[in-house]
């Protein structure tokens, strides 16, 4: 259970630190939403894990007014869909990642275009933001593979340990 806490403490600090080391939007929380609902049952971890290490991080990086309502809100939803949509397939989470990106992307940049005072059109903004959601898209496709990947890499270990401890096949 120790190795379990250590590895756990490892991934969590590895998300948080991507966020200062890899430039913007691309970011694994948006795949971190997506991909907890296969590593814990915890609705509570799933909801809230993702909006606690952008917080943190935020506290960091700086806060940016009243489009973070739309940020946060908009990463809420995302872990609530992936509980609601959670399929085990590699598809499945890779639509998953695919429809988050779409939904960040109409969301927080309306919250953009509410915040902007009216400076600038809807239009403007969304197609200003493509480039930026575009690589969060990539992004998010990457990690969601990589934690894809790394668990069932590890489920098979474990498993493989388990067959080998079991009695019929020592005969």
């Amino acid at each position: 259970m120790n190795e379990i806490i250590k590895s756990a403490a490892f991934v969590l600090a590895s998300i948080i630190l991507t966020r200062f080391a890899l430039p913007a939007n691309i970011t694994p929380i948006i795949a971190m939403a997506v991909f907890l609902p296969h590593i814990t049952k915890n609705k509570h971890l799933q909801r809230l894990l993702p909006v606690g290490i952008l917080f943190l991080t935020d506290i960091f990086l700086g806060f940016y007014g009243l489009t973070m309502i739309f940020v946060y809100g908009t990463l809420l939803l995302i872990s609530v869909l992936s509980q609601k949509t959670y399929d085990t397939k590699f598809t499945g989470i890779l639509k998953t990642s695919v429809y988050s990106v779409l939904i960040w992307h109409v969301i927080v940049n309306f919250g953009v275009y509410i915040n902007s005072s009216g400076i600038v059109s809807p239009t403007e903004i969304y197609l200003a933001a493509i480039p930026f959601d575009f690589r969060l898209l990539i992004s998010t496709l990457i990690f969601s593979s990589i934690f894809y990947i790394t668990k069932s890499a590890v489920d098979q270990f474990l498993n493989k340990d388990k067959k080998i401890l079991e009695p019929t096949n020592f005969a």
